[in-house]
């Protein structure tokens, strides 16, 4: 029975999201283009109802002690500014929680969220298909940068499989010789294991999932006269894998 009410509660809060998603997509951005033509206003405005809207998504799943989000260095998160901040990604809120804990935050999507009818319209002005070519990844990402938001980064490029070995994406590691802009690895943590790859959505089972977010060094990295750009990517990826998934 518990499992069916908290199935229940999950559906209620994901119908909030959704409806959420469409009344900022649908009212309160174009009022927000309408009023401000200033590109640098439009981004912060949207910026931070994102933030504002994902972070009471993430309270009323608290409330209904769905999930329960633990970080010992969450001033810090709320903080940085020009940060590539690459995670683990074993759940479908991660990105949700993450921008709720950070105010001036750009992600990296799926090509096929441009497309999704609750967020595309959310997402399309303020994020980054990863899809792009990495030229233009770089530079649209550099610019976000420069402007202090804070560029969110899944390297896996999917949901963590437990089991299966971790490969990386190494576009990250090239916006980061690039802009030479620091990187922030962060580990999470889902205890027990909720909304991950090939789970049910609604079957969240009877206890409270933990999230524990743990924040690592941050990583500036000097490139050696004798290395290239591409061993270089290779070696800045291989640290950021050992941060994140270090004990």
């Amino acid at each position: 029975m518990i499992r069916v009410i908290r199935s229940f509660l999950c559906l209620v809060c994901f119908i909030i999201f959704g409806g959420g998603a469409l009344g900022l997509g649908g009212i309160v951005f174009p009022i927000v283009l309408l009023m401000h033509h200033n590109q640098k206003t439009r981004r912060k405005i949207l910026s931070r109802s994102i933030h504002g809207s994902w972070k009471f998504f993430v309270w009323l799943m608290s409330v209904m002690r769905l999930i329960s989000v633990k970080c010992d260095e969450i001033k810090r998160l709320g903080d940085i500014s020009g940060h590539i901040i690459v995670a683990n990604h074993p759940s479908l809120i991660d990105v949700v929680i993450l921008i709720s804990l950070i105010p001036n935050c750009v992600c990296v999507v799926k090509k096929s969220l441009f497309h999704n009818l609750f967020i595309k319209k959310v997402i399309r002005h303020i994020y980054l298909s990863n899809d792009m070519s990495a030229e233009e990844f770089i530079a649209r990402a550099g610019d976000f940068l420069d402007a202090g938001y804070n560029i969110v980064v899944f390297p896996e490029g999917t949901r963590t499989i437990e089991g299966r070995k971790i490969h990386m994406h190494r576009g990250f590691a090239y916006l980061h010789i690039k802009t030479k802009k620091p990187i922030l690895p962060i580990h999470i943590e889902n205890t027990p294991r909720i909304l991950g790859k090939n789970q049910k959505w609604y079957d969240i089972g009877s206890k409270t999932s933990i999230y524990t977010l743990r924040l690592k060094n941050e990583i500036m990295y000097k490139i050696p006269e004798n290395q290239t750009i591409r061993d270089a990517a290779i070696s800045i990826t291989k640290l950021a894998s050992n941060a994140m998934f270090a004990p």
